[in-house]
């Protein structure tokens, strides 16, 4: 996001940040969000997914390869660790808006997220916050996936 040399002002009561910024402004890929893979050896982006809507959430990888993550949108995503390959994808009817956990039951491996709409820091995004709400339904669940 671009942020304004200005500082915001401080009206008691109010969400204050401190400085402003625009959120409505697609970076230099063309869209609002990218999920990206960073290369620490070679100190660049190793691939990326392109997302329409901001993302505020995290990130799981496993032992075989597989990253998950979820968008604003609700989709969440099974993604080939090595090349940025979306393999998967499932909606869950709302946003997901952090990472996904991982945990084992007698041999079995098993992926979970919490989808559901946020309900404060997007209402002052403004346009961007507006399209945000309109992508996440309200309603919260837990979806839990197993792997072969």
């Amino acid at each position: 996001m671009d942020l304004v040399s200005r500082e915001q002002k401080f009206v008691k009561g109010t969400f204050y940040l401190a400085s402003e910024f625009e959120l409505g402004v697609a970076g230099p890929s063309g869209s609002l969000a990218e999920f990206v893979a960073w290369d620490p050896v070679k100190q660049k982006k190793a691939w990326g997914v392109k997302e329409e809507l901001p993302f505020l959430g995290g990130a799981l990888s496993t032992a075989g390869g597989l990253v998950f993550y979820g968008n604003q949108s609700g989709q969440f995503k099974a993604v080939n660790a090595e090349n940025g390959e979306v393999l998967w994808t499932f909606r869950a009817g709302s946003g997901i808006n952090q990472g996904a956990v991982t945990y084992e039951i007698d041999g079995k491996q098993y992926i979970a997220a919490v989808s559901g709409r946020l309900v404060g820091p997007p209402s002052f995004f403004g346009e961007i916050g507006e399209k945000v709400i309109a992508a996440s339904p309200p309603g919260g669940s837990l979806i839990v996936f197993s792997l072969p």
